[in-house]
C-alpha cells in the first residue's frame, strides 16, 4: 500500500514538473495505477509460492529425521570424508563416531561435522587411522 502512494507521488512530480496538464496527469495516474494492480496481481502469486516454500523448508524432514541418520547423512555428503568408511551410533545426544579415515584431517572434520549437528550434544571418538 505505501509503495502504491509513492509511486503515485512520484507520477504526479514528474507530470508537475513535465508542465503536463491536468487532463495528462488524470491519465498518467490511471496508467501508473492499472500498472501497480498488475504489478501485484503478477506478484501475489510469486509470493505465495515463496511463502510456501520457505514454510516447507522451514518443516523439512531431514529435522525430524533420527539423530544418527542425520549425523551419517552429513559425513556421507561431505567430500573431504568420501573415502572413509564410517559408522555412526547414538545413545540420546551423545554420538559414537566408529570406522577408519585415512588421517588427523579426516578425523577432525568427521568430529566437526558430527559435533556441528543440530541435537548432538557430545562425540566420543572411536575412529581408527587406515593411512
Amino acid at each position: 500500500m505505501r509503495a502504491k502512494r509513492t509511486v503515485r507521488l512520484l507520477v504526479w512530480l514528474c507530470v508537475a514538473a513535465a508542465g503536463c496538464t491536468g487532463e495528462d496527469a488524470d491519465r498518467l495516474a490511471r496508467v501508473s495505477h492499472r500498472a501497480g494492480a498488475k504489478l501485484d496481481g503478477a506478484t501475489a502469486g510469486a509470493r505465495g509460492k515463496l511463502s510456501r516454500g520457505w514454510h516447507s523448508l522451514q518443516g523439512d524432514p531431514i529435522d525430524s529425521a533420527p539423530l544418527r541418520d542425520r549425523v551419517a547423512a552429513r559425513l556421507r555428503l561431505d567430500q573431504a570424508l568420501a573415502d572413509a568408511h564410517l559408522e555412526v551410533d547414538t545413545d540420546g545426544e551423545i554420538v559414537t563416531l566408529h570406522g577408519e579415515v585415512g588421517g588427523e584431517s579426516q578425523r577432525r572434520r568427521a568430529i566437526e561435522l558430527a559435533e556441528s549437528t543440530i541435537g548432538v550434544e557430545k562425540v566420543v571418538d572411536e575412529l581408527q587411522s587406515g593411512k
